[in-house]
């Protein structure tokens, strides 16, 4: 109540000097509003010394930020825009008002505001960062660069600024700007968590994954946080490496036992590591502190059915189902019908998963392959055709499974028909365009496969398969080598223990010339995959280039005996005999 009345006072006073200062000055009444904000705001004329009313000013301005307080911003609005008019350089203003304007959700007019702003005082870091951040949020990225380097010139020291300007050169690849203007950061601290943060995610986006790592390890010894932890379980996990993602959720619970989603995150962690009898213990232990004891049993029956000890996950699942109906135990407990060879009994339990429940896109899945193994071909093509007809159900997936069903039936038009279709109702959905390029590659339209292929990319353009194809048929064509080395080095980051990725890899450079490198990534491949009959070929037409004809034969040999196709056994017999 005290403030209330001292503001009473303030406006009365103000109000008295003002209508003094008026009368003496023999001015008409107080301005008229200036044009409303829906048209874009006029900027105030330059003032001189007769034309500033400071008086006037600071009474509109006390004005407003009592009607600000009140929430009353229409009003507020009018009151500052007042206070301009009388006092075109009211500093105090120009900074209230954009604010106010974001208030009320008016952007542009406070962009504009801010501007004129920054015009009047272009040291005024405070209105320039609050412009930057507009202009990102409405995607004008450029102008935002532009403004925190001109901030950068004069305070180069603002490391809040560096650190968002290297982040926005990253968002626009712009990768060793980024890098170059955060380092600075480390030059005046080397252990600059911000700083090596954003290097680390810097190296992400650019592929340099081996600096990431390096960066991330570093990270964490100076300054271990969850937070942390969990990027960088995500990034080791994107890269396969799981027993880091392992070392480092076990890291977590060695602090907090009972954190849930980390010890989650280890069970996922042992199972990518085929280590499934520790993932079950591991699973037991979490049961006990669980808030919800059914999801880790549907956790553990997923695994008892992955180690084929179906009559304990199938005890798990009969009971979960006693207590509640359960979309994910029908949709176990239909994979062990039909594991068990009880195909009809699988499918009873799937038409009991109806749409909207959690599985039922499996449960279609799984029905085609029942239907499709019980030769009911045209019942497993009228259910999902049912659901594509349907615009409320239908699903990019299912045009995916159908196509499937037409290949699998050697109707490669059929199947090319509906993956056209889906792509033309979902253009930006990249596993269409995945399994169209792969059906235009066995129809013999390899160009088309391609530039479908190059779509996928572009939409993710961490898509390894699509990147393997791309840089792997590249090669095989002698065509576009530099490239196809860099989609297949890219591919090898994100998956670097990848036998056939790395047969890519060596037959890029077998075409480039570079033989050595070839051999050293091929018999890397053939530890990794040793009976991919390909891969043997590509090894023999290395030996074969360096002279080793022996080593030749003896691989094409074995390609041979791998091959199941008679027209591909019949070419390494035509190699082996060439190479005599």
């Amino acid at each position: 109540m005290h403030n209330k009345k001292a503001l009473i006072f303030l406006l009365l006073l103000s109000m008295q000097i003002f209508l003094t200062n008026c009368a003496d000055k023999k001015q008409s009444p107080a301005p008229a509003l200036p044009v409303p904000v829906s048209a874009p705001p006029v900027p105030p004329v330059a003032a001189t010394d007769e034309s500033r009313d400071l008086s006037c000013s600071y009474f509109y301005f006390l004005w407003g930020t009592h009607a600000e307080s009140n929430k009353k911003y229409s009003e507020a609005q009018e009151a500052y825009e007042k206070a301009l008019i009388c006092d075109p350089d009211a500093d105090f203003v120009l900074r209230k008002l954009p604010v106010l304007l974001l208030k009320m959700e008016k952007q542009l007019a406070a962009a504009q505001w801010l501007r004129e702003a920054i015009k009047k005082n272009p040291s005024d870091i405070d209105s320039q960062l609050l412009l930057a951040r507009l202009d990102v949020n409405s995607g004008n990225t450029d102008e935002a660069i532009q403004i925190y380097e001109k901030i950068l010139e004069f305070a180069p020291d603002n490391n809040t600024v560096r650190l968002r300007l290297g982040y926005l050169y990253s968002q626009q690849g712009r990768y060793q700007e980024g890098e170059k203007t955060i380092k600075v950061l480390l030059t005046k601290d080397p252990d600059s968590y911000f700083a090596l943060l954003y290097l680390a995610r810097l190296a992400v986006q650019s592929g340099d994954f081996n600096t990431a790592s390096t960066l991330y390890e570093k990270i964490l010894t100076l300054s271990w946080s969850q937070d942390l932890v969990y990027e960088m379980t995500e990034f080791y996990g994107m890269r396969e490496q799981y027993q880091r993602v392992d070392e480092l959720y076990a890291s977590i619970l060695k602090k907090e036992p009972e954190n849930e989603r980390a010890a989650l995150g280890r069970v996922h962690a042992l199972l990518l590591q085929n280590r499934d009898k520790e993932a079950l213990a591991e699973l037991a232990k979490i049961r006990a502190f669980s808030s919800k004891p059914t999801n880790i049993d549907l956790i553990s029956s997923r695994v008892f059915i992955r180690t084929k000890n179906f009559d304990k996950a199938n005890a798990l699942l009969e009971k979960i189902l006693a207590k509640k109906e359960s979309s994910a135990a029908r949709y176990m407990l239909a994979v062990i019908r039909y594991e068990n060879n009880k195909r009809e009994a699988a499918l009873a339990h799937l038409r009991k998963i109806t749409h909207g429940d959690e599985e039922f896109e499996n449960s279609i899945v799984l029905q085609t392959k029942i239907l499709s193994d019980l030769k009911r071909i045209p019942e497993a093509i009228a259910l999902v055709r049912k659901l594509i007809d349907n615009p409320s159900r239908r699903q990019p997936l299912y045009f995916n499974l159908l196509a499937g069903i037409y290949v699998n039936q050697e109707q490669l038009a059929s199947g090319h028909e509906i993956l056209k279709k889906g792509i033309e109702l979902y253009p930006d959905n990249v596993q269409l365009f995945f399994e169209y390029g792969l059906l235009l590659e066995q129809e013999g339209k390899q160009n088309e496969a391609i530039a479908s292929m190059e779509k996928v990319v572009e939409l993710q353009p961490d898509h390894i398969d699509a990147l393997n194809y791309l840089g792997y048929t590249w090669a095989e064509n002698n065509t576009h080598l530099e490239k196809a080395l860099e989609y297949i080095k890219k591919a090898i980051a994100l998956k670097p223990d990848n036998g056939y990725i790395l047969d890519s890899l060596g037959w890029v450079y077998f075409r480039m010339g570079e033989l050595e490198k070839a051999r050293t990534e091929l018999e890397h491949a053939l530890t990794l995959e040793p009976k991919d009959p390909y891969i043997h070929e590509h090894m023999g037409d290395i030996y074969l280039a360096t002279g080793q004809k022996q080593k030749a034969k003896e691989a094409y040999r074995q390609a041979m005996e791998m091959f199941k196709d008679q027209k591909m056994k019949e070419k390494m017999q035509q190699k082996i005999d060439d190479t005599k």
